[in-house]
């Protein structure tokens, strides 16, 4: 009698295995793209008077008040993400400079008076990708040089 593999049915729960492993390697940048959105993307800018009302509005309705620096970008999500793809600058640490200008908010935390002051730049954008997404955002060249 001629000996034949092993039973489909022995197989499956290493097949499932294999699938669910494949599927949850992508859930670090799934849940990272999905912060950096919250934490810096508003697009079109919600219409605040001045940047600082603006800071102080958005540091609160996205839940990251006392946050030191933060800033909001004002673009859309995938020219956001182009910065990810097409002749950016790539750093060896994997920090990408966009190579055109975005419209930004800068949101600086006083905590002094705790509140923020806002200023509306147009700035290239530093960010980190991971899988083709947007998942970090470079805040330290907002802040000022340490003496």
């Amino acid at each position: 009698m001629a000996m034949r593999g092993p039973h489909p049915l022995i197989l499956l729960p290493l097949v499932l295995l294999v699938a669910c492993l494949a599927l949850a390697s992508g859930q670090p940048c799934v849940a990272q793209y999905r912060q950096f959105i919250m934490d810096h993307v508003n697009y079109p800018r919600a219409p605040v008077p001045n940047p600082t009302a603006y800071c102080n509005m958005m540091m609160m309705s996205r839940g990251i008040y006392g946050r030191l620096i933060n800033t909001f970008i004002h673009a859309s999500i995938p020219s956001i993400s182009h910065v990810c793809y097409w002749g950016e600058t790539l750093f060896p640490s994997g920090l990408r400079w966009s190579n055109r200008l975005f419209a930004i908010t800068a949101c600086i935390y006083n905590a002094s008076t705790d509140s923020y002051t806002g200023t509306y730049l147009s700035s290239r954008i530093l960010i980190h990708c991971c899988q083709g997404s947007p998942v970090y955002y470079e805040e330290r060249i907002l802040l000022p040089p340490r003496i």
